[in-house]
């Protein structure tokens, strides 16, 4: 198939709070500054501006240090205050943190204007996330900023953490806790989601920098994604999102992380109702719908979890799978010394989808020799309570496992904690895993944290809680890793249904047509009559049975008000269908007027399908299919993806449709020749592209697909197009 792609609209999809620049941002001198002042510094403990100002100038490494800006001290922690930041001499600022109330900042950003400061981390609250009043701040803020060159990052931020270069740009008392670097990159527009990410640093996880950027007037998590794409530093993204203010810029920044063979897990907020509205009035960004989130995650390769403590596993385990690169770590052995743990592990790791390792027969032999006959090596590995009493024969067995080079990783389960017994093969594990480079991935299923926790936990390996939860992060980097084509695109993806018969934005049926016509999508022949007589006449001239549709002005679904008849032979039929569809006393009740009726030749038996494209609020042209015709609601089987996508995204995508087994034939049918899917496909969303912004929605239900044996045909039976 043909990889050609469909480029989007030009159409603004942004919904910040200004038209930002659509290059990404240069942020390699905020996050690490040459010189910062704190706007709002105080030497009282326990204030806020006193924690900021001790986190930049005792915990940070910083050239030029660090200066406090309030009018109202002249030292702050033994360091000469400035009432403004224009009254600093010497070397110039490159960053301003500021403290003041909103209604303060906008005298605090022309002053940094005039002092030539090139970033203003914008700490403080009050903005669009409190409504009008707070949006009109924002904006003026922002056209202040940008008149005189500068970037801002938040308002309603907590700050950021490079820990890496040891730069704590933080309001946070706890954040000269935040030592452990690594190759996780985390941005989150939530400060306190952020920060109980950030502390798993005590369970081992390496997070180079942290940006949480609040309402991303200026400066959005895309741009931060996209310098921690270039640093070679950081391995994998986290992130913590309520909504995008950017959409496609996103979209953009995570093909380019796809390109680096960067991860980016996402715990998106927004699933339900109430989320979607929890994460507007907390960020003032837009939720988004959550099946096109999902299914477009999918097609640009982005890792979507639940809940935070999946998002710190996955994090921690792809940090961990990144660093083997000489074994597919996705071909596991399931070890333990409980032989139930063992076969839940095993089971678990089968219905994921994952692979147990097949043993080299040197290994499978050895293995059989030295391990006690009543337990079992073949994968799952039980090694009994054996192992308690045996004392080599954990250092044994594990060794040979970790040196089968059909094995990439070891998910170690242990079920309870056996005191030094468990210490002992905890150890083991931990040397021979770090000396024959498998990924060890170790599973402590008692609340009891006893010594073999501890000294994973201090060999950077914080045991998971759970058999599945380590299986599912396991799962998602072998769904990561999968190139594009392949199965990995998870269940079908709903949306919500419920047809509306009529609207005063739908272009007529004869424009809709004609827009798919001219683009080389087939329609059955068909006739447009106002009469009985003249409805007759055209059923004998069509020939064969017909089909008859209601025309109404606005009329998008026919069926809503039985404006469809089928199988009609001759005029007879079709005179007395005609009479019947537009009587006024029946469509009364329905509140139309009918103008005529389409007769149309009836298209062979085939799959129906439902191809639509529509504007998202977040993420611009979106491309829909799946199950068509009058039980599309009902059945809501379907995929979306964003424009542009190529061929091999699509077919990625229609497997996960619970229809996909007809598409691609089952019992001896034929399949659908998908590239001629692929092309009504890229034929409605260039249609779409074309008359956009003007048209807001263009949707063909149903596609009528007839698979033969030799070639595959697709006719559109009925259009739909609706005005912006």
């Amino acid at each position: 198939m043909r990889a050609d792609t469909l480029q989007p609209s030009t159409a603004n999809h942004d919904r910040g709070t200004a038209d930002p620049p659509a290059a990404f941002a240069d942020i390699s001198r905020l996050v690490r500054p040459r010189r910062v002042a704190v706007v709002g510094a105080s030497g009282r403990a326990g204030s806020l501006g006193y924690s900021t100002y001790h986190n930049v100038r005792d915990n940070s490494v910083i050239a030029g240090g660090a200066v406090p800006i309030n009018p109202r001290y002249e030292t702050v922690l033994g360091d000469r205050c400035y009432p403004r930041v224009s009254d600093v001499p010497g070397e110039p600022i490159d960053v301003a943190i500021v403290l003041v109330t909103a209604e303060q900042v906008l005298d605090v950003v022309s002053d940094c204007a005039a002092a030539g400061v090139r970033y203003l981390v914008v700490l403080s609250s009050g903005f669009s996330e409190t409504g009008e009043a707070g949006r009109g701040l924002q904006t003026e803020m922002i056209r202040l900023a940008r008149a005189a060159g500068m970037r801002v990052y938040g308002p309603n931020s907590p700050g950021l953490a490079n820990i890496a270069d040891r730069v704590l740009l933080s309001m946070s008392p706890v954040a000269g806790a935040d030592v452990t670097s690594g190759p996780v990159g985390l941005v989150t527009q939530g400060g306190g989601l952020g920060r109980a990410l950030m502390q798993w640093m005590d369970r081992g996880l390496g997070i180079g920098l942290w940006c949480s950027p609040g309402n991303e007037a200026d400066l959005d998590i895309a741009d931060f994604i996209n310098h921690m794409v270039d640093d070679d530093r950081i391995q994998v993204i986290g992130a913590i999102v309520e909504g995008f203010s950017q959409g496609r810029k996103f979209l953009e920044v995570a093909r380019r992380a796809r390109e680096a063979g960067k991860p980016v897990v996402i715990l998106k907020i927004g699933r339900s109702e109430y989320g979607e509205k929890t994460a507007a009035s907390h960020t003032a960004s837009i939720a988004g719908n959550d099946a096109v989130t999902s299914a477009v995650f999918a097609q640009y390769g982005v890792v979507r979890v639940n809940d935070v403590d999946e998002l710190g596993e996955t994090l921690h385990l792809f940090s961990r799978a990144l660093a083997v690169t000489d074994r597919d770590v996705t071909r596991t052995c399931v070890y333990s010394f409980s032989g139930g743990t063992a076969a839940l592990a095993a089971d678990l790791v089968g219905s994921a989808g994952l692979e147990l390792a097949v043993f080299e027969p040197a290994t499978l032999a050895a293995l059989v020799a030295r391990a006690p006959a009543f337990g079992f090596v073949d994968n799952p590995v039980d090694l009994t309570t054996r192992v308690f009493t045996d004392a080599d024969l954990n250092r044994a067995v594990f060794e040979l496992i970790c040196h089968d080079p059909n094995v990439g990783s070891v998910l170690f389960a242990m079920p309870a904690d056996y005191g030094e017994s468990t210490v002992a093969v905890s150890t083991d594990a931990v040397e021979i895993a770090r000396a024959t480079g498998t990924l060890l991935i170790p599973v402590w299923m008692s609340p009891r944290r006893g010594g073999g926790y501890q000294v994973l936990d201090a060999a950077g390996l914080a045991p998971m809680d759970g058999v599945y939860r380590a299986v599912q992060a396991l799962r998602r980097f072998a769904e990561w890793r999968a190139p594009a084509g392949t199965d990995a695109a998870g269940p079908p993806i709903e949306t919500p249904g419920g047809a509306v018969a009529t609207s005063e934005r739908a272009l007529s049926y004869e424009e809709s047509t004609e827009l798919l016509s001219a683009a080389g999508v087939r329609v059955p022949r068909e006739s447009f009559v106002a009469s009985a007589a003249a409805a007759a006449e055209a059923a004998e001239r069509i020939g064969g049975p017909v089909a008859m549709k209601l025309s109404a002005p606005g009329l998008i679904h026919k069926t809503e008000v039985g404006g469809v008849r089928l199988g009609l032979r001759g005029g007879e039929q079709a005179g007395a269908a005609y009479a019947e569809m537009t009587s006024p006393g029946r469509l009364a009740s329905f509140g139309i007027d009918a103008d005529g009726v389409f007769v149309q030749e009836m298209v062979a038996d085939g799959l129906d399908l439902l191809v639509s494209v529509h504007d998202d609020e977040v993420f611009g042209a979106v491309l829909t299919v799946g199950a068509g015709g009058v039980a599309t609601e009902v059945e809501r089987d379907v995929v979306h993806l964003a424009i542009p996508f190529r061929d091999e995204e699509l077919v990625r995508a229609l497997r996960g449709l619970r229809l996909w087994p007809h598409l691609a034939g089952f019992r001896g049918q034929p399949g659908c020749d998908l590239s001629v899917l692929a092309s009504v496909a890229r034929a409605i969303a260039g249609v779409y592209l074309a008359q956009a912004p003007a048209l807001a929605e263009i949707e063909i239900n149903p596609l009528r697909v007839i698979a033969g044996a030799d070639q595959t045909s697709c006719v559109a039976l009925d259009i739909v197009a609706l005005r912006a």
